[in-house]
């Protein structure tokens, strides 16, 4: 798992790191991204790119994403 903890930086940091992790990403890794938001135009761009993710609201400004190339990986019930 590739953990990316950006909920200190700003716009668009955790964007482009959460892009540049993605272009690296094999079928079978995941990316824990932790964000203070719910990344929406992230979400646009990995599914545009073949990806997957699933997004948990820890609190209000407490974001867990998780991104992966799999397609039957299930992070549904691996990571809720």
């Amino acid at each position: 798992m590739i953990l990316l903890d950006t909920r200190e930086l700003d716009h668009p940091v955790p964007l482009e790191m959460a892009v540049s992790a993605f272009k690296k990403l094999h079928a079978d890794e995941v990316i824990h991204m932790i964000h203070r938001r719910e990344p929406i135009p992230l979400f646009e761009i990995i599914t545009k790119n073949g990806g997957r993710y699933l997004s948990v609201m820890e609190d209000e400004a407490l974001w867990h994403i998780y991104i992966t190339r799999s397609s039957t990986l299930h992070l549904e019930h691996e990571y809720v």
